[in-house]
C-alpha cells in the first residue's frame, strides 16, 4: 500500500508501495529533515543577498555623494521647476548678434564628452553645453525622459541662464533626437543645425540599448562599477582638467538611472524626432563616421532633412572618439567651423571671435549664405 507523507513545506508526497510498510517513518524522517535545510539554505542565502544589496545600495549612494563634493560642476545649475536643475557650462565669449553653439551630448555620457570640440568652437563662437535632467551633474524629476521633455527641459535652462538666440545646435548619436526636437521647436531663433553621427529613427536597437544601460545601473547600485577593476573608457582621452570627474560622473547611481530610463524611452524620442519633419532650407551638416556601408547612408537620409544641407565622410573618426580624442575633435571642429563660415551673412550667423584684444574679428562677419543640395565632403575638405 502507499503512504501519503507531509513535508515541513506543508506540500504532499505519495510515497509508491515499496517505500510504506515499517521503513515509512525513517524516510518520513529524513525527507523533513533534508527539507528543513534546504528552507533554511534558501532563506540564509536570501539574506546573504538581502544584506548584499543593501550594503552596496548604501555604499554606491555614499560614493556618489562623496565624489558630488570631490567633482563639483563645471558649470552652474539653473532650475527649471518641476524640481529638476540643469548643469549648463559655457566656453568663449559671445559677440552681440552672433549665435551661440548649443551641444547636446550622446546617451549615457555627461556634457564634458564636449570639451575637446567646445574648446576648439570656443576660439570663434560662445559654446553651451548640457547635461539632460538626471544625467552628468542635473537633477531630476521623475517625469519622462524622452526627447521632447530633454527639448522642453533646454528652452527652460537657456531662458534660466539668460542664453538667448540666435542658436546653432549640435547634437551628437543620441543627442540627435532631442536637438531635432529643440530645433524644430525654435526653428525661428535656429540659424545652423549640426548632427554628428546622429541617431536614425530607423537604425532599431533600442529595446537592447535601453536592457545594457538598466543593467549598468543595476551594477552600479550593487557598488560593482566602485569594487570591481574599471574597464578601459574613451572618456579618459578628454582633457586632463576633465577626464578625472567624466569617468566619475558617468558612474554615478543617479547618472546610470536617468540614462537607463531614457534609453527605454528610445521609441517615444525616435518617433519625436521623426515627427519633427524636415527643416527646410536650414542650414545642416550632417557627420558620418566610422560604421557600416548601412549607417552611412542612414547619415545620407537625415541630410535630406534640409535642401541646404552637407554630408561630411568622416569616417576615418570614431564615433565616441571624435569628441574625446583631441586630433579627431579638432578635426571636427575643423569642418564644423568652416561649414558655419560658409553660412554665415552679417548680423545673422556671425563667429563671436576672441581675439588678442577682446575684440570681435569683424574679417569674420560678412560671409555669403551659399549652398545646394545634399553633398558629400571627403576627409580634410
Amino acid at each position: 500500500m502507499s503512504a501519503d507523507l507531509w513535508l515541513g513545506s506543508g506540500s504532499k508526497v505519495r510515497l509508491p508501495p515499496g517505500l510504506a510498510g515499517p521503513h515509512d517513518r525513517l524516510v518520513s524522517h529524513r525527507l523533513k529533515r533534508f527539507a528543513r535545510r534546504l528552507v533554511r539554505a534558501g532563506f540564509r542565502m536570501t539574506l546573504l543577498l538581502t544584506v548584499v544589496a543593501l550594503a552596496g545600495t548604501t555604499y554606491g549612494a555614499f560614493h556618489e555623494q562623496r565624489q558630488r563634493a570631490q567633482f563639483p560642476p563645471p558649470g552652474r545649475l539653473v532650475d527649471v521647476g518641476d524640481g529638476q536643475q540643469v548643469h549648463v557650462r559655457t566656453w568663449g565669449q559671445r559677440a552681440p548678434g552672433s549665435p551661440a553653439i548649443i551641444l547636446d551630448v550622446s546617451a549615457m555620457m555627461p556634457s564634458s564628452a564636449f570639451s575637446w570640440l567646445a574648446r576648439e568652437l570656443a576660439n570663434d563662437y560662445h559654446v553651451v553645453a548640457y547635461d539632460r535632467p538626471g544625467m552628468g551633474w542635473s537633477r531630476g524629476g521623475s517625469g519622462p525622459r524622452d526627447a521632447r521633455a530633454a527639448a522642453d527641459a533646454l528652452s527652460r535652462a537657456l531662458v534660466a541662464a539668460g542664453i538667448g538666440p540666435p542658436y546653432v545646435v549640435v547634437g551628437h548619436s543620441f543627442g540627435g533626437l532631442s536637438a531635432r526636437v529643440f530645433a524644430q521647436a525654435h526653428r525661428d531663433d535656429i540659424v545652423a543645425l549640426v548632427l554628428l553621427d546622429t541617431t536614425h529613427p530607423d537604425g532599431g536597437g533600442g529595446q537592447w540599448f535601453g536592457r545594457f544601460a538598466r543593467s549598468r545601473a543595476l551594477a552600479g547600485h550593487l557598488g560593482l562599477w566602485q569594487l570591481l577593476p574599471r574597464p578601459p573608457d574613451d572618456l579618459a582621452g578628454l582633457p586632463a582638467d576633465d577626464a578625472p570627474a567624466a569617468l566619475a560622473v558617468s558612474l554615478w547611481t543617479s547618472h546610470l538611472d536617468a540614462s537607463a530610463d531614457e534609453l527605454e524611452a528610445w521609441d517615444a524620442s525616435v518617433a519625436q524626432a521623426r515627427g519633427a519633419g524636415d527643416f527646410g532650407d536650414l542650414p545642416l551638416l550632417v557627420a558620418a563616421a566610422y560604421g557600416s556601408d548601412g549607417q552611412f547612408e542612414h547619415q545620407r537620409d537625415i541630410a535630406r532633412l534640409s535642401t541646404r544641407s552637407e554630408l561630411a565622410d568622416l569616417r576615418h573618426l570614431g564615433h565616441v572618439q571624435m569628441l574625446t580624442d583631441e586630433r579627431q575633435a579638432a578635426e571636427l571642429g575643423g569642418h564644423i567651423r568652416r561649414f558655419l563660415a560658409k553660412h554665415a551673412s552679417a548680423g545673422v550667423l556671425e563667429p563671436g571671435g576672441n581675439t588678442a584684444d577682446g575684440q570681435v574679428d569683424q574679417a569674420q562677419q560678412a560671409l555669403a549664405l551659399r549652398i545646394g543640395p545634399v553633398q558629400a565632403a571627403q576627409p580634410g575638405q
